[in-house]
């Protein structure tokens, strides 16, 4: 079967964003949509956002970092001294002021990385390494050994989101 994949992620709660992608990808017969984190915060959307990844039957999330600080806050796993945790403290207040509670449950049940099976490929998807959705480590300017820690099973294919770049690396291997 002919697939054609849209992966999106870092919409940072931008609907207007989102819808807009959406759109775009309709236009281009897009058949299986993944979503690779950071769905939610810093900006508005809430209960909108996870309804227009609903509408498009996106089969395949995984955390983002944005995920995890509004689990950290939720698991009050922040410090009250400190200027950033504040800050995403009052952003996890307006969603759990406005986020459906299935919504929460789902944000709660994702996984840091997934294998995909398509056709005959293995596609590693994660929101930055497979064990670690946050930092710098895959940043487009790093050294190569840096992304061949993405393969390190036998994968055909590893996605990744976080940097907010578009990139196309080969592994050493």
């Amino acid at each position: 079967m002919k697939h054609k994949i849209a992966v999106l992620a870092d919409v940072h709660g931008n609907a207007t964003a989102l819808k807009a992608v959406i759109e775009d990808s309709m236009k281009e017969g897009v058949t299986d949509y993944w979503f690779l984190g950071d769905l939610i915060m810093p900006g508005p959307g809430s209960n909108d956002l996870f309804e227009i990844l609903e509408s498009i039957n996106v089969d395949t999330y995984v955390q983002g970092n944005w995920e995890d600080s509004f689990l950290d806050v939720l698991n009050k796993n922040i410090d009250i001294d400190n200027a950033t945790d504040i800050y995403v403290s009052r952003l996890v207040q307006y969603q759990c002021e406005n986020l459906d509670e299935n919504y929460i449950k789902h944000v709660k049940n994702l996984p840091l990385h997934i294998t995909k099976q398509v056709n005959d490929l293995s596609i590693s998807i994660s929101h930055n390494l497979q064990n670690k959705n946050y930092g710098g480590d895959l940043w487009p300017t790093n050294n190569q050994e840096q992304f061949d820690r993405l393969f390190d099973r036998d994968y055909d294919i590893a996605i990744y989101a976080h940097t907010h770049h578009q990139l196309l690396r080969y592994s050493s291997n």
